[in-house]
């Protein structure tokens, strides 16, 4: 293989260079939508104007014949390339799609087949003539095959120059001069085309159309470095109207739909070829509220609802169209989906009311300290935000298993409800409290749920809904909150969540009514003996008298103390005389009944109050106290000892209406008691 290097094979390889270049410049902005596939047509252009300029410097035939044909690599893909730089460069991405692209290279890939297998059909260049004006220079013949090539070719190099005109018709400066540099270079090979296609006779056997290529990447390059070409891109109409999520409609001034987007469509629920020309009433006609409202403003904007499974929620903007500033041309329509700021809205709205009814309840229930109060409060509370039949609260005893129910609602009473050990018998409040969850049960008739269901026993009929919630406290379960109703589905989601919400407060007026009950009870009681202390006499006893006094019922009143008790401290210890003290409240409280009230007074004194028990009876219950503790020894550190104790008896009457002077005339009494013989029981006069 020899070679003859010409001028002309110099600058086509000059040609391929400029176009590497101008392909590297534009892949440096390829963020700018076509500048890709300029990059991949300078290329294709480069290896185009490579192979000519090898096939215009080969010496002999057959290897100019080869290297024709390896220029059809880049001849058939520029034509092709620049029509799709120039559709997405403007936007038209619609003409971009698979099946698009899949049709448009039927022909660029049969021409190059055809190039490349002339010899066995000859329908693309049929003839091969030696220049005779041009030493190594080849005259080529064109067949059938060339000109379809050629045709698809400058019918494609049309397109892509078309929709750069409409683009710079519709652009505004300075986006105008940048189409205009593409449109120059875009004119060099297609001129030079078109001579080379039409008038072979002038320059035969010149390849014009690589040749002008070298004109373009000048021109692109000088557009890329003098004008920032593809440094500030121009968005098209198409791309910014039929891309937006809000919908465009535009009307007429004769109220006609002339233009509407994809997005308005899809809220409107339309179709593009029935509503083009109609006018808006007809459009809107399923509405009749928004077409009146669009005849009866130029400008302006509101909200409206759509459909109502689900609804949609559409903010509309009517604004005028002008026609130079001056001459009314129609009116603007956008609608956006503002259905998602409503929902928000409404939540919040929901939100705020639910933590309202919540803060009311909170104060409600923590408004007493009373356990039985605070329970019932919470009932009533609830009951006015969900339906129910029946109510309860379980508290849960950690340490023991056990759970009780002090408050029992159905049919408008008030119960108290079963106490069980949970490890034996879980049921729905064991379930709860273990899985430390919400447990709903929508139909307990169910088979699945049954072997839930071990709390019917004081139910008046069983229940199809069960709602129970833990009520949790630092991380731990103190109870359960229990709703429930006789019909199946009874709760929501909604009703759930806000019962979970108010458990929280329930759970913390609970705790606070459990420990104010506990701190009252330790107030009244007396730490060493375990019953009450001089206090819980006080409450307690006024009471009693108050009951007796107002039903007209007996009560009678114990006063005793131990015999010489000083004497066993003195002789033993103070630790010796507390074993006395608490043996003799235990004895003492094993005679008693349940409603009895024994206290201890101070010291080594102590009081019993007998309700409902006469004077005789109360004698009786004395003489087993006094013979109980004279017939019982007592363990201490200094072997058995036996004690006495004395008392004094008086009963409730007209002439001694307070619990004090009841107190003073049985204390008289058990002085009596003393002087004599001692362990013995005394009436009072």
């Amino acid at each position: 293989m020899s070679w003859n290097y010409s001028l002309y094979a110099g600058i086509l390889h000059a040609t391929a260079l400029i176009s590497v270049c101008v392909g590297f410049l534009a892949l440096q902005r390829r963020d700018t939508p076509g500048t890709g596939k300029l990059a991949f047509l300078m290329f294709a252009v480069a290896e185009w104007s490579f192979a000519s300029g090898l096939e215009a410097a080969v010496v002999g035939i057959q290897y100019k014949i080869f290297f024709s044909k390896m220029e059809y690599l880049g001849a058939v893909s520029a034509p092709t390339l620049f029509m799709l730089f120039a559709l997405e460069y403007c936007h038209k991405t619609r003409w971009l799609k698979p099946v698009y692209l899949s049709l448009l290279s039927i022909v660029p890939i049969t021409g190059f087949i055809l190039a490349a297998t002339n010899e066995w059909h000859r329908l693309f260049w049929p003839s091969f003539t030696p220049n005779p004006t041009l030493p190594n220079n080849l005259i080529y013949g064109h067949g059938i095959g060339f000109f379809i090539l050629i045709a698809y070719d400058y019918l494609v190099i049309s397109a892509g120059i078309l929709t750069l005109l409409g683009f710079w018709h519709r652009a505004k400066q300075p986006y105008r001069h940048q189409i205009l540099i593409l449109l120059l270079g875009s004119l060099f090979p297609f001129s030079g085309g078109i001579v080379y296609a039409l008038f072979p006779g002038f320059l035969p056997g010149l390849d014009l159309p690589p040749v002008s290529f070298s004109l373009t990447g000048l021109v692109i390059a000088f557009g890329i470095l003098r004008f920032r070409l593809f440094d500030l891109a121009p968005i098209a109409r198409d791309a910014l109207i039929e891309d937006m999520e809000e919908g465009i409609l535009v009307l007429d001034a004769k109220d006609r739909v002339v233009d509407i987007n994809p997005a308005a469509l899809t809220f409107l629920s339309l179709v593009a070829k029935e509503t083009l020309g109609q006018p808006i009433s007809e459009v809107f006609k399923s509405w009749p509220g928004i077409a009146k409202n669009l005849q009866n403003s130029d400008k302006g904007e509101t909200e409206f609802r759509l459909g109502t499974n689900p609804s949609r929620y559409i903010h509309l903007h009517i604004s005028p169209l002008y026609v130079q500033g001056v001459q009314h041309a129609g009116r603007l329509l956008v609608f956006r989906d503002v259905t998602r700021r409503q929902q928000t809205e409404a939540e919040l709205a929901h939100t705020i009311e639910e933590l309202g009814i919540i803060n009311q309840i909170g104060l409600a229930v923590t408004s007493g300290l009373d356990m039985e109060h605070v329970l019932k409060t919470l009932h009533v509370q609830c009951s006015q935000l969900v339906p129910m039949d029946i109510f309860y609260v379980a508290l849960y005893d950690e340490a023991n298993s056990l759970i009780n129910v002090p408050v029992f609602y159905e049919h408008g009473h008030y119960l108290a409800g079963p106490s069980r050990d949970i490890k034996d018998n879980p049921g729905t409040i064991g379930a709860v409290i273990q899985s430390r969850k919400t447990v709903y049960i929508n139909n307990t008739t169910k088979s699945e749920t049954r072997p839930l269901q071990q709390f019917e026993s004081i139910l008046d009929k069983p229940t199809r809904s069960y709602l129970g919630i833990p009520l949790t406290l630092r991380e731990r379960v103190i109870g359960v909150l229990s709703i429930q109703n006789y019909l199946p589905n009874a709760y929501t989601e909604d009703h759930i969540r806000i019962l979970e919400r108010i458990a929280i407060q329930a759970a913390i007026a609970i705790e606070n009514a459990r420990l104010y009950g506990e701190f009252q009870r330790l107030a009244i009681i007396d730490e060493l003996t375990g019953i009450y202390n001089f206090r819980g006499l006080q409450e307690l006893g006024a009471r009693e008298v108050e009951r007796a006094q107002r039903f007209s019922r007996p009560l009678s009143v114990l006063f005793f103390d131990i015999d010489n008790f000083r004497n066993f401290n003195n002789t033993y210890n103070h630790s010796t005389g507390n074993i006395i003290l608490r043996t003799i409240a235990e004895h003492c409280h094993s005679i008693l009944r349940t409603v009895d009230v024994l206290a201890r007074y101070g010291g080594d004194e102590f009081v019993a109050l007998l309700p409902e028990t006469d004077i005789a009876s109360a004698r009786e219950v004395a003489q087993r106290m006094v013979d109980k503790i004279a017939s019982e020894k007592i363990c201490t550190p200094f072997g058995e000892l036996g004690v006495t104790i004395s008392i004094g008896i008086t009963a409730l009457s007209e002439n001694r209406p307070l619990l004090s002077a009841l107190i003073d005339r049985a204390n008289s009494a058990e002085r009596q008691a003393k002087q004599g013989k001692k362990g013995i029981v005394v009436l009072a006069p």
